[in-house]
């Protein structure tokens, strides 16, 4: 690297003497393991291809030297290492960048640095905030994955990661690594959108970022908010003619462990689909590192959830979608209706006893995203105290719901601080109720992330919760439904409803909070649906 430090690679190169492209994968997760699929990119087919593929531990891990802190110097190392490879006697000069998560990362982080090499990249599953949706969401500590991470990167010891979520106070969670333990504790203090986390968002580079991109997302994924992001950023903003129109993305019913898991452990094939994403990369990377023919496709390509097809889209978000308001009315409807004069609906949220986390876009232990992620059923939940759920008539004709998801509700709770959860779930004809997207708001974080405020207690506030994005089609004998709660635990940190700084308070802290949802004229809450004509 630039400054000295020495960085460890993996070359796999085929049986040619010309020169051949390369596709690089910079890796913290050991690059001795990193490229086996679905991790990464499928060496044997990329070698058999004709490409030289490289694997690359990122600075101070496994091999590699120097010192390693999250996303920091990922950029000017990608730089370097894709400037190098094109200088090998092996390589052509045209360089692509491949990975899935962290690695994805890296490759965002690298383009914005404009190394004159690198042609073009696909980052698979990966955010564009490292604040918003990565480490926190809606203002709320994403627990369960950082845990999650912190202990799989460091010594793990003998306790296992779930056996840490119900530690409080999170400032004091006994992780046995002190490097990891270090980042942890730096990001529970940076609670806030502050420069801490500006100084390394991917979106605040598009305009720097001049290659194009496949980027690849999942419905089911930790990070589809910022797969979104990133794809829309670029063709608006980004920093070529090239970057800005030759971008694709392909969004699959993915969780984050994998571009190929159904969710067979559900015990339904709700979702079944096929797709040769080798192949899709190659063609990728056959066109900007070789100069092939110009594909005859769309630039977007979605699987479109219970109509269980793949299909092709000019862009996102769908230009003909239009905005529906679905308004809560009382007695648990979901209408089209707007709201007259209506009671109030409440709740207690005690988080001595939180609303779980029942699938969803999660990336949780010990099943590794598989079993605890995706479209669960959530009945049981549905049925708790502190949940409230409003759902639909059911419908006559099939209704499509594909784009961004914004809920808007009008609240009071009886503490200075407080969180509200909404989940969207397809509600079948036998009362299954499949998870589709789930959002958060912390309340102090009402007017933006980067300066909370207290709540008044009391007071009716209009809190407005980001569900990200989904595609679905619920079906003529379905149901739609909203469900309002106030926790999704672990994959968020339990609020307790106290107002102080986050992970500060201790089990003797926990508060109870009475939530009360507010649906008539005045203040209508409601979920805005983005609704595709059939």
């Amino acid at each position: 690297m630039r400054d000295g430090v020495v960085l460890c690679a993996d070359v796999w190169r085929p049986e040619v003497r010309a020169p051949v492209p390369a596709l690089l994968q910079r890796t913290p997760y050991d690059r001795t393991v990193a490229l086996i699929p679905p991790s990464g990119i499928d060496v044997e087919r990329a070698v058999d291809a004709g490409y030289a593929v490289v694997c690359q531990d990122v600075r101070g891990l496994n091999g590699s030297k120097g010192e390693f802190y999250p996303f920091v110097a990922e950029g000017a190392d990608g730089h370097d290492t894709v400037e190098w490879l094109a200088a090998q006697d092996w390589c052509d000069g045209s360089v692509g960048m491949v990975g899935r998560s962290y690695p994805a990362t890296c490759q965002w982080l690298a383009a914005a640095e404009r190394p004159p090499s690198l042609r073009a990249i696909c980052p698979v599953v990966t955010g564009s905030d490292f604040f918003r949706g990565w480490v926190y969401q809606g203002g709320a500590f994403q627990l369960g994955f950082n845990l999650f991470w912190a202990w799989m990167m460091g010594e793990r010891g003998r306790t296992k990661p779930e056996k840490l979520f119900g530690h409080l106070p999170l400032r004091t969670v006994p992780l046995p690594d002190p490097q990891w333990s270090r980042f942890y504790f730096d990001w529970l203090e940076h609670s806030s959108d502050d420069a801490f986390w500006q100084s390394v968002a991917i979106n605040r580079r598009y305009p720097l970022v001049e290659v194009p991109a496949l980027v690849v997302g999942g419905w089911f994924d930790a990070f589809l908010g910022g797969t979104l992001e990133n794809f829309a950023g670029m063709r608006r903003a980004g920093g070529s003619t090239a970057a800005r129109t030759a971008h694709r993305l392909l969004v699959g019913p993915w969780a984050h462990g994998s571009t190929y898991g159904l969710f067979p452990d559900h015990g339904f094939d709700t979702y079944p689909c096929e797709v040769d994403f080798a192949a899709e990369q190659l063609r990728f990377f056959d066109r900007h590192l070789r100069g092939g023919r110009e594909a005859d496709e769309t630039p977007v390509r979605i699987f479109v959830l219970g109509a269980n097809r793949w299909r092709d889209e000019d862009d996102w978000p769908l230009a003909r979608a239009r905005p529906e308001t679905w308004y809560l009315r009382s007695g648990g409807n979901l209408s089209t209706e707007p709201p007259g004069d209506e009671e109030p609906e409440a709740y207690v949220y005690d988080p001595n006893d939180p609303s779980p986390t029942v699938g969803g876009p999660t990336s949780l232990p010990p099943r590794l995203m598989r079993a605890n992620s995706g479209p669960l059923d959530q009945q049981r939940s549905e049925a708790r105290p502190d949940v409230l759920v409003f759902s639909s008539p059911v419908l006559t004709e099939a209704v499509e719901v594909t784009g961004p998801l914004t809920v808007v509700l009008h609240a009071a709770t009886s503490a200075p601080d407080t969180d509200f959860v909404a989940r969207l779930t397809d509600v079948w004809p036998d009362g299954t109720s499949l998870l589709l997207a789930e959002g958060i708001l912390r309340c102090r974080f009402r007017n933006g992330f980067e300066s909370p405020t207290p709540v008044e207690p009391g007071s009716v506030n209009a809190y407005t919760i980001d569900l990200v994005a989904t595609s679905n089609v619920f079906a003529a004998g379905h149901r739609i439904r909203l469900a309002v709660t106030s926790s999704s635990f672990p994959r968020f940190d339990r609020n307790a409803n106290t107002g102080n700084r986050v992970g500060d308070d201790g089990p003797d802290d926990l508060r109870p909070a009475r939530q009360t949802i507010f649906h008539d004229g005045a203040r209508p809450s409601n979920v805005l649906l983005p609704v595709v004509p059939r």
